[in-house]
Formats: structure tokens, sequence, C-alpha cells
């Protein structure tokens, strides 16, 4: 499984490393960084996200992966920026009610670890560093169009296999006479 915005390979779905990850986060000083990376790698939090890139996948149907290769919609942005706003809200309500912080303080602790991470990639944590990449790619048009393209082709995928079944269902049905008996 991949990263919902980066499609980055999902290190993250061995509770080792997410234990791991948060381990170095603590040891940094880092206790909201620590505990959304738990939370934003939960399905509680992912599922959101599956359901509006589902929900929200008819509006990319026919565009192509690179962004240069497709004109892009006003709905398609409207879609982004209502995307961009559910994830900010999402974070923001965990970090202020759950964990008693402030989204300031948040992104304070996640640029001190992007700090630590360019000055010294050997010694970050590589879930860490994968945590950081997707929150990153999560604000970023072109990755949510990737995503938003990929969700619509296999919506488009769905549909096709529907209409193959239905094309490839019995056209005759089983006649029966106005008394209830065999035709």
């Amino acid at each position: 499984e991949r990263c919902l915005s980066c499609q980055a390979p999902r290190v993250m779905s061995s509770p080792g490393a997410i234990d791991t990850a948060v381990a170095y986060c603590q040891k940094n000083q880092w206790p909201l960084l620590s505990q959304a990376l738990t939370y934003c790698w939960s399905n509680e939090f992912l599922d959101v996200f599956r359901q509006y890139f589902r929900d929200h996948a008819s509006d990319f149907r026919g565009m192509k992966v690179g962004m240069g290769s497709s004109e892009h919609s006003l709905e398609q942005h409207a879609v982004f920026q209502e995307y961009l706003q559910l994830y900010e809200d999402r974070l923001s309500e965990y970090i202020e009610s759950q964990l008693g912080g402030s989204s300031k303080e948040f992104y304070e602790e996640l640029a001190d670890a992007k700090d630590v991470q360019a000055r010294d990639p050997e010694s970050c944590d590589a879930g860490t560093a994968l945590f950081i990449e997707c929150l990153v790619a999560s604000a970023d048009y072109d990755s949510f169009y990737k995503v938003m393209v990929r969700e619509a082709q296999k919506l488009e995928a769905r549909e096709a296999m529907e209409k193959m079944r239905w094309d490839a269902a019995p056209t005759v049905a089983e006649g029966k006479t106005a008394e209830g008996g065999d035709a």
C-alpha cells in the first residue's frame, strides 16, 4: 500500500515502523509530531480521505497523470481547495482537541524535524521522513491531482466491468403465463 498523497511505499504499514518513528520524534522533543504521525497513519484518519477521493473521482474522468498533458478545470481546483480545508480541519481538530496543542506548535515541530532531516539525513528515522514527505505532499496540487486521476481511472475501470457484466447477462427473461405457470 502507498501513502495517499505522495504515493511513496507505505513503510508505516507495520506497527513496529510506527513505534520507531514515534520514539524518534519523542527523542527529539516533538510530542505533537509523534502523536500526529500515529493518527495520520490510522484508518480513522485515512478513510476520510479515501472516501473523499472516491466521492470526487468523477471530476477527474479522462484526465492524464502528467500535469502538462491536461487542462485543469475550476471545478478540479475547487475540489482541491475543499480537500485542503478538510485535511487541515481534521489535523487541526485532532491536535487541538485530542493533544491540547496548537497548529502553530505542530508546524514548528514539523519545521524543526525538516531542518534536522536536511542537516543530517542519515540520522533521520525513515518512517518520520516518509511521514514528513507525505504530509508536505498532501498540500501539493500535483500530488493531489495524480491521486485523483488514479481514482478516476479506478472508477472508470469499475464502471467498465459493471457494463461488461450487464452486457453479458441474459437478455431474455424466463417467461410466465398470466396464470403464473411456465410459458
